[in-house]
């Protein structure tokens, strides 16, 4: 028997390896699902990240969605974040999203928007799901396909960002900056954006071709931005941005190519905009203490939420958020796009430097400076009860946050650091540890607490 490998479902869509457990026929399915999940003869809004596969697969839908009835939009090769916002423009029912994020080339997906242009949350994935396992789809007349031409998506996403953001210190700078596109979507929305700017004859570019054969590993972490680092260096730039293939995520190189760690593209970001804008800030249990410390210095709200940015999303629609986020180096300006964009972090991370009219090693060095380490453990997440009620025994002070995603906990009982989260991943057999606190070795002390007693009780049982 062949192992076709995982195909990953959840809030995030769906994610398999091409030719194995992702297929045309895989696509045809979903395709045809989220037509009958969607208003008869809906309007769909179709778009692609820039992987080799992603053109097969595109047609695939287009022509399944078609004759499911469906008047269907076809973006073409276009950023997560602009086919969101286009999605709300041309008055969509849905859309669909070919692409596997920031997993490596031999993946591919699809992630399933709403007419608002945000994620499907849990209870419409599992409808979703239920109508795509039935297998019990219907066929109707009326359907055709419209081509847009991504020139257009990438102005409008142009236009949204220049209208919501002040970027007057930003023009004609003469900032030097590095961007790594992983031969992504990135690239199509950003020299565009720096042109408009007056930022493009001293921006540098590496792996811009939008071909989708990716120089590295495509996640924008730290491990993965040795080139990048270099490239800043040689150039001489003051910061360098590395962004994932379907340009929702960026992270950020010094200007002497180290990588800073992904929490502090939305930290930045939040002190940029609340230093000026007051109201609501939405991130999740896992995103460091420093966003909400930095939102707090400056008179916000918080409301910290599950991990997902369709979380995050429908809880700063909620509240009237002034931004949000993830600390994967996912911001979100709902008033852009409703999502994580890139672009707008890295407009958010210029226009802190070129105000400020410091370096971006003096805007860091103003951050809370906390430490955060990540584990995870193979176990059954029903232990994680017995877990928790163990390390509250030992931390009489702690405080559980009241937001539930397995378990967040203050460790001192205020909402600060150190602080643990424990969650059942949502794609893999595994526990997660999350743990912050003011230096490396409380937070790797938390951890290794935790694991001992993972394992003792696994051991028990």
């Amino acid at each position: 028997m062949v192992d076709k490998g995982p195909l990953i479902t959840g809030i995030s869509g769906i994610r398999g390896i091409i030719g194995k457990s992702l297929t045309e026929d895989t696509i045809k399915r979903f395709s045809k699902a989220f037509a009958a999940f969607l208003p008869k003869n809906a309007r769909v809004i179709l778009a692609r990240d820039t992987r080799p596969s992603g053109s097969v697969f595109l047609d695939v839908a287009q022509k399944a969605l078609s004759m499911s009835g469906c008047q269907v939009y076809n973006l073409g090769c276009c950023p997560t974040p602009t086919a969101k916002l286009m999605t709300c423009k041309l008055h969509g029912d849905g859309g669909i999203i070919i692409t596997a994020s920031h997993n490596p080339s031999e993946w591919n997906g699809m992630k399933f928007i709403r007419s608002d242009g945000v994620f499907l949350n849990q209870f419409e994935h599992n409808a979703l799901m239920e109508l795509y396992e039935s297998d019990n789809f219907f066929r109707n007349s009326g359907g055709n396909i419209i081509t847009i031409d991504s020139s257009e998506s990438i102005t409008e996403h142009i236009s949204r960002i220049l209208s919501n953001i002040d970027v007057s210190s930003l023009r004609k700078s003469p900032i030097k900056v590095t961007v790594d596109f992983c031969n992504g979507t990135g690239g199509l929305i950003v020299k565009n954006l720096f042109n408009e700017l007056g930022l493009g004859k001293q921006a540098h570019y590496i792996n811009d071709e939008p071909n989708g054969h990716f120089a590295h590993d495509p996640e924008p972490i730290p491990s993965n931005l040795e080139d990048l680092g270099k490239e800043v260096v040689r150039n001489k730039s003051a910061i360098g941005f590395a962004i994932d293939p379907d340009a929702d995520r960026v992270t950020i190189v010094d200007s002497i190519g180290q990588p800073v760690g992904e929490d502090i593209t939305l930290a930045i970001a939040t002190k940029t905009l609340t230093d000026q804008k007051k109201g609501p800030v939405v991130t999740t249990l896992s995103t460091s203490q420093t966003i909400s410390d930095v939102a707090i210095a400056n008179e916000c709200d918080v409301h910290l939420t599950p991990v997902g940015e369709v979380h995050v999303v429908e809880k700063m629609l909620e509240t009237h958020a002034v931004i949000g986020g993830e600390g994967n180096g996912g911001v979100v300006l709902t008033q852009v796009t409703p999502g994580r964009d890139a672009a707008t972090g890295i407009i958010l991370i210029l226009k802190a430097i070129t105000e400020s009219r410091q370096p971006f090693e003096h805007l860091l060095s103003c951050l809370p400076n906390y430490a955060i380490q990540k584990r995870k453990i193979s176990c059954d997440k029903n232990i994680i009860d017995v877990v928790v009620e163990q390390f509250l025994k030992e931390n009489p002070k702690a405080h559980v946050h009241p937001v539930k995603d397995g378990f967040k906990i203050f460790v001192e009982g205020k909402q600060n650091c150190p602080w643990l989260h424990l969650r059942p991943s949502n794609t893999e057999p595994v526990l997660r540890i999350i743990a912050e606190a003011q230096n490396i070795y409380q937070a790797n002390e938390i951890c290794q607490k935790v694991e001992r007693t993972l394992r003792e009780k696994m051991v028990n049982n």
